[in-house]
């Protein structure tokens, strides 16, 4: 473009009014030429280009728990926004990545507590479980992740990761609730989720 340019600046028949009222197209875009501005080079400034703030928003599931805290934990160090939904609320760890953490109480067990923590969610990741008898092991780690799951497809979550156990044998047995409950939510999470569930 500078050697165009220079020749019809050079040339005796082209006159200095006649550029400044000329369009150059080279490659289908028009470049104008100012008249104060005609033996400046040709500059073209690049556009600062300033990182997005994070938009995934991940919400976790029993994060005060000893999976949960490092889920949170691990996803900060990634840059993400993280939320964490729990029966006691706040964090009881006093480290300092948990004041970035915003924190929910509720229960599972009843989907109203989920509404509020789900607002704006992209992601869930489920750490809850806990043991006791069959039937609280199966509400625990049945009944609540499915009410977790239900309301976060509800809202449009895009994915739902699910904490959960492998079978061992006679353990199995011993921890007959634990497992069907694990089971259950599993069934759930691939029906609810099928192509953003992960186990």
């Amino acid at each position: 473009m500078k050697t165009i340019i220079s020749r019809l600046i050079h040339s005796s028949s082209f006159s200095i009014s006649r550029l400044n009222a000329m369009a150059v197209s080279i490659n289908g875009r028009s470049f104008c030429t100012d008249s104060n501005k005609i033996d400046e080079p040709f500059k073209v400034e690049e556009a600062e280009t300033v990182p997005p703030p994070p938009t995934e928003k991940l919400l976790v599931l029993g994060g005060n728990g000893f999976v949960g805290s490092h889920v949170c934990r691990e996803a900060l160090n990634h840059g993400l926004s993280v939320a964490s939904l729990s029966r006691s609320g706040k964090s009881s760890l006093h480290d300092s990545w948990a004041t970035n953490v915003i924190w929910y109480k509720g229960n599972l067990l009843s989907t109203e507590s989920l509404k509020e923590a789900l607002n704006g969610v992209t992601a869930v990741i489920s750490c809850v479980g806990g043991f006791g008898s069959n039937s609280s092991m199966y509400k625990i780690n049945g009944t609540a992740n499915i009410n977790a799951i239900r309301a976060a497809s509800e809202q449009g979550v895009k994915r739902f990761i699910y904490i959960s156990a492998a079978d061992f044998g006679v353990v199995n047995y011993l921890l007959q609730g634990y497992y069907e409950g694990k089971r259950a939510t599993e069934t759930e999470l691939l029906t609810k989720f099928p192509y953003g569930g992960i186990i």
